[in-house]
């Protein structure tokens, strides 16, 4: 059973409010599969570049990147990130479904979110001061993937992510950090790490292998609990 949502959810369901209209919504089954949200700035990048190595073996996960981007310009992110996978990578879309060995993109300007097993984009409201998107995708990734929610944080200048991450960990996801003595840009790792939240502090080239284990764990619950 997920915990209650934390007192502070409010401040992540007061960003954004409009919706951006794309494709239709279709239903789907949320429990079988990881989805990894993954957080970065300055230096993500190249952090990226190397998870992706790092992932020959991580099939069947979804993951999510939040890559703080100028909202100003079109991003590249979908053709520099797609030479280091096999997976399919693509830039997230209102209502395109969550699936497997998939890697979605935030687009530039807006906030991400899940939904019922779906992607959902939001324009921020405010135009200027402190935006948070990596850690507005976290408490809706906890609260709707609990246990098989993960929450990866990379290279970067600030504080995105250290509320969220505190949510993954109240509905038992899971917590990894790039290791800020590797990181480009220490300021995201060293803050994520600060809150006592974190379950892995890693090279990123370890990543990939934490997330198989932990699929692996997740695997073996659900073949303990009778689940198919």
């Amino acid at each position: 059973m997920l915990k209650r949502r934390p007192k502070d959810t409010k401040r992540f369901r007061s960003e954004p409010k409009k919706r951006i209209a794309q494709a239709p919504r279709p239903p789907r089954n949320r429990g079988k599969f990881l989805v990894v949200g993954i957080g970065a700035s300055a230096g993500g990048l190249d952090a990226c570049k190397n998870l992706l190595g790092s992932l020959s073996a991580s099939k069947g996960m979804a993951f999510i990147l939040v890559q703080h981007l100028d909202p100003t310009h079109e991003s590249m992110m979908v053709e520099l990130l797609a030479a280091h996978t096999s997976m399919t990578v693509v830039q997230a879309m209102d209502g395109m479904p969550i699936e497997p060995d998939h890697f979605y993109v935030i687009p530039p300007g807006t906030y991400l979110s899940v939904d019922e097993g779906a992607l959902r984009l939001s324009q921020p409201l405010a135009r200027h001061g402190a935006r948070l998107p990596f850690d507005y995708l976290l408490h809706t990734l906890a609260t709707n993937f609990g246990p098989r929610a993960v929450c990866v944080i990379l290279s970067g200048t600030g504080t995105d992510g250290s509320l969220g991450l505190k949510t993954i960990k109240e509905n038992r996801g899971l917590v990894i950090v790039q290791d800020p003595e590797e990181a480009a840009f220490d300021g995201m790792p060293r803050s994520a790490i600060m809150t006592g939240a974190v379950d892995f502090v890693l090279p990123v080239a370890k990543i990939g292998e934490a997330l198989v284990t932990y699929d692996q764990q997740m695997a073996g619950s659900d073949k303990h609990s009778g689940h198919p």
